[in-house]
């Protein structure tokens, strides 16, 4: 199901999230991922800390929770070199994985996010799947 929401009524969609679970977050560029994943974070998992975006860092850890950013990485061998496949294969918490084509092969979602810009610039289409 897609639905539409905008930045002043995010605080309305809830995902159902339980831990332990991995959530592959897919949109386009400038389509809003901090903000979503700032919500998700902090009104969904109840985690309160400044949410920032792991671009430069590849991860932020938030209590036992992780986000990351994968654009930057080329290759699932960058991946497998970081070590970050300890965090997948022994995950307790909720992972939230911007950019996931990378290790999409390797590593399931429990949800996938797909999030789409519309012609209205303050309006996103969302779709959520569960697998």
């Amino acid at each position: 199901m897609i639905k539409k929401y905008t930045i002043d009524n995010i605080k309305s969609l809830d995902f159902n999230i339980k831990k332990p679970s991995v959530i592959f977050l897919k949109w386009d560029l400038w389509a809003g991922k901090t903000t979503l994943s700032k919500h998700i974070l902090n009104d969904l998992l109840w985690i309160k800390a400044d949410i920032i975006s792991p671009t430069y860092t590849y991860y932020n850890k938030y209590d036992d929770n992780y986000h990351f950013d994968l654009y930057r990485l080329t290759n699932y061998d960058e991946f497998f070199a970081i070590g970050w496949e300890d965090i997948f294969d022994n995950n307790t918490w909720v992972i939230l994985v911007e950019w996931p084509e990378l290790i999409e092969p390797y590593y399931k979602a429990d949800i996938v996010i797909n999030l789409v810009k519309t012609e209205n610039e303050d309006e996103r289409e969302i779709e959520v799947i569960r697998k």
